[in-house]
């Protein structure tokens, strides 16, 4: 399980440090995530990184006090407490067989109470969504895995449609972010491997799933976050690929802030280099060095464009519009709203990137400047107010907008002279 943070607040979820955090050979939880923000930088921004995310970052995100999903099937079921812990899919083919006849109805309906309790609007959602959205932030991360049965990663990332079983394969599109989950979805409650003999079951019923997991662990660099690893049909592809890629296979990564010195070493014989850090204190620090490098916008700019879209929202209301110079100004506050729109939206969700609005902005000024050689006002204002929005965000402009347009001069103003005497 990952280290509990106490979520403050959607804004400060990227910033947030623990007061004192755990140690890991020697290295605080600062001097360690850079180091492998580092190591894994290139693989980010060459879209070669592959995030496989664990319940441990989402529903198992278990405060003080609370249980995981885990202690609560087992405290249902009566499982005698001075026994060993069985694994969790032994424990859950347990609960179905003493509980519900063998049968999987109970332990889906307990499994679909719980997410809904994480989806209520409000603090414990934000607490299992924190890393999804901290995720959905970095438009260099285009391919996730997850175990998790739980829809709000795919949620946070705006994927409609997440891989779940083969025939969605037909609908996995490389342009776009995918999510695999190879452990099935409660939105499909059919799909769900949770038992022992699903587990046994899941590879053969979903071949190409697992296929398509095998092409993604040989090509691109993996890093898990709350997930333990212990799954047997992630051992059993994982093993598959380093018997068959031998030193050639690439590095993994893993955040796990409690691991023990024996599982660090297990794993590191296995490819998957440990790190004894949480996931929030990762993307902090991914975060500020992608802010660094000006690759995303900081936190800051990006509050300074929410204040001045909602400045021009409140002028747009009041603004007459039965003159020359209003109708322009309306036309461009439109323009300029839409493209500020556009570029929060994206940064909110990872979208697009830099480069994407660049090429963007060059479309926009072809397109003003056909519309300047028409002399279509209506247009030629619009269309200099979506590039005025893109200009700020890529040059990363923090001072006020112009927020009105001249009818005459056909260029953003500050001021509005009513009577139209620009």
């Amino acid at each position: 399980m990952l280290v509990y943070l106490q979520v403050i607040g959607v804004d400060r979820i990227a910033h947030m440090q623990p007061a004192k955090p755990p140690l890991g050979s020697g290295e605080n939880f600062d001097v360690a995530a850079a180091e492998l923000v580092s190591r894994l930088f290139h693989d980010i921004v060459e879209e070669g990184c592959v995030v496989f995310l664990g319940a441990g970052c989402t529903t198992e995100r278990t405060r003080k006090g609370s249980k995981s999903f885990y202690e609560h099937i087992k405290h249902l079921s009566g499982h005698p407490g001075g026994e060993p812990s069985p694994s969790f899919p032994e424990l859950m083919e347990y609960f179905c067989d003493r509980v519900d006849g063998g049968r999987h109805n109970r332990l889906i309906r307990e499994a679909l109470s719980r997410i809904e309790y994480f989806s209520t609007p409000g603090e414990e959602n934000r607490f299992a969504t924190a890393v999804g959205s901290a995720l959905a932030e970095i438009p260099y991360f285009n391919r996730f895995v997850t175990t998790n049965w739980d829809p709000f990663l795919e949620r946070s990332l705006g994927v409609l449609v997440a891989t779940v079983e083969d025939r969605d394969l037909a609908f996995w599109d490389d342009r776009k972010r995918q999510v695999l989950k190879i452990h099935g979805c409660i939105t499909r409650p059919y799909s769900i491997v949770a038992t022992q003999s699903d587990y046994e079951q899941c590879m053969k019923r979903n071949p190409l799933i697992f296929n398509k997991l095998k092409d993604l662990m040989a090509t691109k660099a993996f890093l898990f976050a709350g997930y333990s690893m212990q799954d047997s049909d992630f051992q059993q592809v994982w093993e598959g690929i380093i018997a068959s890629l031998g030193h050639f296979s690439k590095l993994a990564y893993a955040l796990a802030p409690h691991s023990t010195a024996e599982r660090i070493s297990f794993w590191k014989e296995r490819g998957i280099q440990i790190y004894k850090i949480s996931d929030l204190a990762f993307m902090s620090a991914l975060r500020e060095k992608l802010e660094g490098e000006g690759l995303i916008a900081r936190k800051e700019f990006l509050q300074f464009l929410r204040r001045e879209e909602a400045r021009i929202v409140s002028l747009h209301l009041q603004l007459d519009q039965n003159s020359p110079g209003g109708l322009a100004s309306a036309m461009y506050q439109d323009g300029l709203l839409h493209g500020l729109e556009d570029v929060l939206t994206a940064a909110d969700i990872g979208t697009k990137k830099r480069e994407n609005f660049e090429s963007e902005l060059m479309q926009l000024q072809r397109d003003l400047a056909n519309e300047r050689k028409q002399d279509n006002l209506i247009e030629i204002a619009y269309l200099s107010g979506r590039c005025e929005a893109i200009i700020r965000f890529s040059k990363r402009a923090e001072e006020p907008i112009p927020a009105y347009f001249h009818p005459y001069g056909l260029r953003p103003v500050r001021k509005f002279v009513r009577g139209d005497k620009f």
